[in-house]
């Protein structure tokens, strides 16, 4: 009886369960989940016995949850390499920065993966206070995703879906603390990828990037991308190095649409390496990351918070209508 009570649960929860099996690392173990897993998905389907848990979830407003989606929407890029030679525009005097007052103000959005979310709530916080930035939509981190697996979750629809819906006018977004694997879903019918920071792989992996930053530059909105940061493992150093190198490369195409936040340097210690604590503006020193070695505690938020309204204040005219109220 506990074997079969075992089995009826299965089937109840077999789409479930496919899914989990689908979002593994890739590998024999995978392999096997996904072969007995679509097995019993298969035989619940046809007994009709996933309806309880479509209905449940239907109710919840979750009639998507156990969709395997993995389709990848990216408009073909644009962008130019920095050293393409372009022709010089006809008129003389390049437009001004685009102008934000009380009652025109610039609209800002945060997302990303869980590194976005404590340098997200200081930048929320930092806008706040000033009267001439909105924040909009909050702070939308997931944790442990990225662009490498929209299968987890699909930021590519996010994205599209946040910036048609928000307007925002600035999007901060920080990615690829979970996307320094060779895994990856959502590739285009027929491509193959390498090991993790190949060729093959940085070429997939620069494809989404510029994806992301075109659907935002498109839609008239200017990208913060914040760069990964210096971590206390050297080898996973190493590997935001590549992940940062592609961003960088993307952003500089772009002009002021992209702009790179280099969180890298930003918390070196004296010595280049890795550092819990730094001086603040006051000369004291302040815990800046968290115990696990890779995200920020919230004076490091604040950093970076003050480091993205610099880059606000030069790529945008924030100030001039003080003068025009006297």
């Amino acid at each position: 009886m506990a074997l079969l009570a075992l089995l009826f649960g299965a089937l109840l929860n077999a789409p479930g369960m496919h899914k989990a099996s689908f979002n593994k690392q890739q590998g024999a173990e995978r392999d096997i989940a996904l072969a007995l897993t679509g097995g019993l998905a298969g035989v619940s389907g046809a007994l009709q016995l996933d309806r309880p848990r479509h209905l449940v979830q239907s109710i919840a407003g979750r009639s998507d949850a156990d969709e395997i989606d993995v389709a990848i929407e990216i408009p073909e890029t644009t962008a130019k390499p920095t050293n393409a030679k372009t022709p010089k525009p006809a008129v003389a005097n390049p437009p001004g920065k685009p102008k934000f007052t009380p009652n025109r103000k610039l609209r800002l959005w945060v997302a990303g993966d869980s590194l976005v979310i404590t340098p997200g709530y200081s930048i929320v916080r930092a806008a706040g206070a000033s009267p001439v930035i909105e924040a909009v939509g909050g702070v939308d981190g997931h944790v442990a995703t990225g662009l490498t697996r929209p299968d987890v979750f699909n930021w590519f629809v996010e994205i599209r879906t946040q910036v048609k819906k928000l307007k925002p006018h600035v999007v901060v977004l920080n990615f690829g603390g979970n996307d320094d694997k060779a895994y990856m879903t959502g590739l285009p019918e027929g491509t193959t990828i390498g090991g993790f920071g190949g060729p093959t792989w940085q070429e997939e992996y620069r494809r989404r990037v510029a994806g992301v930053m075109d659907i935002i530059n498109r839609a008239g909105g200017t990208v913060v991308w914040l760069g990964l940061p210096i971590t206390r493992s050297e080898t996973q150093t190493q590997r935001f190095d590549i992940v940062n190198a592609v961003v960088q490369k993307e952003a500089k195409k772009r002009g002021s649409k992209a702009i790179f936040v280099d969180t890298y340097t930003m918390f070196a210690g004296d010595t280049g390496g890795y550092t819990e604590y730094l001086e603040n503006a006051k000369g004291d020193k302040v815990k800046v990351r968290a115990g696990d070695g890779v995200h920020f505690d919230n004076e490091g938020g604040d950093i970076i918070a003050r480091e993205v309204l610099k880059q606000l204040n030069t790529t945008f005219d924030l100030t001039s209508w003080r003068l025009a109220n006297g």
